[in-house]
């Protein structure tokens, strides 16, 4: 409106400085408002106009509120019509000319104006709801693993095996599900090596007990002075030995069945080669049993850790060569090497089956390949693999290696 006032004002003195009527000004304004224009002299009666008044009444209402001096404009609603009506006193030098009247319709305009209000808030509307279907689709595959996850967790918790969670996304929830699966397997598998331990367990304690029952029962039913003396001997040997795999089986489950327990356990600084020559001393007398000898290459270290897992690691380890050594000799030998403890024992030992010869370390493994009772081997077949559990529960390494006739476990801490 603001355009349409100073392009009529132009034109108004443009007429006044040709010194034409001023009723000729009424046209060319027309051509810019299109719509009614009038002049009104100080009476406020209507000497010129041009163009159809929407309201008639609207125009001498507001030439007479104007009263020569303010300039007005209203907006109407006349039966769903829409029009403004404006008037402006026009002064020339501080001389008033006329009133310039102007009512313009804009019913058509008012309408595409509402229309594209209309269209903006539906658009807006529209991209509101697709927004909120967009953020609760994501929020719903963001959640879909934690629904799963849960749903796994009570399952799990109830003693059902459930599959893996498969997440796609990499976001803190994936992390979660990966850790929980890498969890639950861990679990299920100690389940699954624990069960199988115990029925192993179960199964090598059933031998030597129906060994010894049977022996048992044959010397009690019948006449031992009737009895054939090579015989006699023959069962109370067996039975001497079955009584120590029983022995020796129970311990090897007691302590395995320690080390699976979280026992808060105190590291001291100890000396290695005083704990070695110690244990030794305590294997004397099945050393010069069986006629072997003990070639030591020991270094003087000390080590902070926990001495009777090391203690029981090396017991261990000198009980399986004293046990299976076929020469006279066993090295043990204790070094240092690129900031590395080593410890390792060597001895010569008969050929180990193929099926066996990668699986010392697992539990229940064993080999016996002596048929003269007197000498026949006592083990439980958990001894290396308690040394192995004892190894990594402390970080330490302990391996193998067989070349030739030779086997040499290495324990490195």
């Amino acid at each position: 409106m603001e355009n349409i006032k100073i392009t009529s004002i132009n034109i108004i003195r443009q007429k006044e400085v040709a010194e034409e009527p001023l009723w000729k000004s009424l046209s060319p304004i027309n051509d810019v408002v299109q719509g009614y224009v009038s002049f009104s002299n100080e009476e406020g009666k209507i000497n010129q106009s041009v163009g159809k008044a929407v309201n008639s009444e609207e125009i001498n209402s507001i030439i007479l509120e104007s009263n020569n001096i303010k300039s007005l404009i209203k907006f109407k609603n006349l039966n769903k019509s829409y029009y403004i009506t404006y008037n402006y006193p026009v002064y020339l030098d501080e001389n008033f000319i006329s009133n310039l009247i102007i009512q313009k319709d804009y019913t058509n305009k008012f309408y595409e104006m509402i229309k594209t209000i209309i269209i903006i808030l539906l658009g807006q509307v529209l991209v509101v709801i697709t927004l909120i279907l967009t953020i609760a689709s994501i929020i719903k595959k963001s959640i879909m693993p934690l629904n799963k996850l849960n749903e796994s967790m009570k399952n799990f918790k109830l003693g059902k095996y459930t599959e893996d969670i498969e997440v796609s996304n990499e976001d803190e929830i994936s992390d979660l599900a990966k850790t929980y699966n890498l969890m639950k397997n861990q679990l299920i598998n100690q389940d699954k090596s624990l069960r199988e331990f115990f029925n192993n367990a179960t199964h090598e304690l059933k031998t030597p007990v129906t060994s010894i029952s049977l022996y048992s029962q044959i010397l009690r039913d019948n006449d031992i002075k009737e009895m054939d003396e090579e015989f006699i001997n023959r069962a109370s040997s067996r039975i001497v030995l079955e009584c120590e795999k029983m022995k020796t089986l129970v311990e090897n489950i007691l302590e395995t069945s320690r080390g699976s327990i979280n026992i808060n356990k105190v590291k001291t600084k100890f000396s290695l080669k005083e704990l070695i020559m110690q244990i030794e001393e305590d294997f004397e007398v099945r050393i010069n049993k069986r006629n072997l000898k003990i070639i030591n290459e020991i270094q003087e270290l000390e080590y902070l850790g926990v001495l009777e897992d090391f203690e029981l690691v090396f017991a261990n380890l000198l009980d399986n060569s004293i046990k299976y050594s076929c020469s006279k000799e066993i090295e043990v030998k204790l070094f240092k090497e690129d900031g590395t403890i080593n410890l390792t024992i060597k001895n010569k030992i008969n050929k180990i089956p193929e099926e066996i010869k990668n699986r010392l370390l697992e539990p229940f493994i064993k080999h016996n390949n002596i048929n003269d009772i007197s000498k026949e081997i006592s083990s439980s077949g958990l001894g290396l693999y308690l040394c192995s559990e004892i190894a990594k529960e402390n970080n330490w390494k302990l391996s193998y290696n067989i070349v030739e006739e030779f086997i040499t476990f290495e324990l490195e801490l």
